[in-house]
């Protein structure tokens, strides 16, 4: 597995982390979901 590093504003991290509250799912599952849903456009 690879480390990634992400660079974003204080708000845009909030946005990030309640999305994930709201979804019940990890910030690596989100990130990876992100990830994956580039393959199929």
């Amino acid at each position: 597995m690879k480390k990634l590093t992400i660079r974003c504003s204080d708000e845009e991290y909030a946005l990030l982390i309640k999305y994930c509250k709201e979804k019940e799912r990890s910030l690596n599952d989100v990130l990876r979901e992100l990830i994956r849903g580039l393959n199929r456009t």
